[in-house]
């Protein structure tokens, strides 16, 4: 009896291996393609790639010329967070927890409502989602329970992270004939906000600005189109479904184009279900 027993464990072992399923309380289970090693979500077409990884970091990386990603330090990080919020307005974010992610699906490159679970330092739990349809990316997802962080409100929410859009181009203020080149580079960049109240806002990247500002977020942003010279004429289009909102934030004053954060958060109270959205594309 035990030799049968251990027998059918070898047995359910590669068979839970062959799908790319893993038992609840584990990582995610991973995708078995050589570009794709350690994801559990991989989606690409001609314009770019998502990749979600087995330890719940996600990206996104637009593809140039060649059919080639157009570098890896102006990849877009997607983070999928618990937020504490203090009394003075402030957050702070709690990490992941990877070893409590799971799924009840297996990895895939065709992402439809895939749906994966996970906790952070604290104990609350989250759940979220990702959808790919026509080329166009969905996210979302809610918090499942605080667990031990009941001193303050936590919420769910999602951070995209722009990285320096110049990080080659240190010596831009060196000379004005350095100045001028980088003018030249940068004069069809363009960000273009819509808030949730209808009104319309072009904003400037290369002005330094507090992006954390009601002047830059109002309300809320609802759209934004963004592009740069070094994304290869590629442009950026993320869209907050109603019941939701994004608002932007940076480092300090400074341009949009030397980095800035994207944070989108459903309201609970109007969208009990978690299912409001973030959905972006680049075209």
């Amino acid at each position: 009896m035990r030799v049968s027993n251990f027998r059918m464990g070898i047995f359910a072992a590669v068979l839970i291996s062959a799908c790319g399923v893993v038992p609840a309380g584990a990582v995610l289970p991973g995708l078995d393609d050589r570009q794709w090693a350690g994801h559990f979500v991989g989606f690409s077409n001609r314009a770019f790639q998502f990749g979600l990884a087995t330890d719940g970091k996600a990206k996104i990386e637009v593809i140039g010329k060649n059919d080639k990603t157009v570098s890896r330090v102006l990849a877009v990080t997607v983070q999928f967070a618990v937020e504490e919020v203090r009394p003075d307005g402030k957050t702070t974010s709690k990490t992941i927890l990877p070893e409590t992610l799971e799924s009840a699906q297996a990895a895939t490159k065709e992402p439809r409502d895939v749906v994966f679970k996970g906790k952070v330092k604290g104990g609350a739990s989250f759940q979220a989602s990702i959808h790919e349809e026509r080329g166009v990316i969905s996210l979302g997802g809610k918090l499942l329970d605080p667990g031990t962080l009941t001193k303050n409100p936590v919420r769910f929410v999602i951070h995209v992270n722009f990285p320096n859009a110049y990080p080659h181009d240190k010596d831009r203020t060196a000379g004005k004939k350095e100045m001028k080149a980088f003018e030249q580079k940068t004069e069809k960049d363009r960000l273009q906000l819509k808030w949730t109240d209808g009104k319309s806002r072009r904003q400037s990247l290369s002005d330094s600005i507090d992006a954390a500002s009601k002047e830059i977020n109002g309300p809320g942003i609802a759209t934004f189109n963004l592009e740069f010279s070094t994304y290869q004429k590629k442009k950026f289009d993320f869209v907050a479904s109603p019941n939701s909102s994004m608002t932007l934030s940076n480092s300090g004053v400074q341009p949009l184009h030397d980095g800035f954060t994207v944070s989108w958060l459903p309201d609970p109270a109007k969208d009990p279900e978690g299912k409001a959205r973030l959905s972006f594309q680049v075209k």
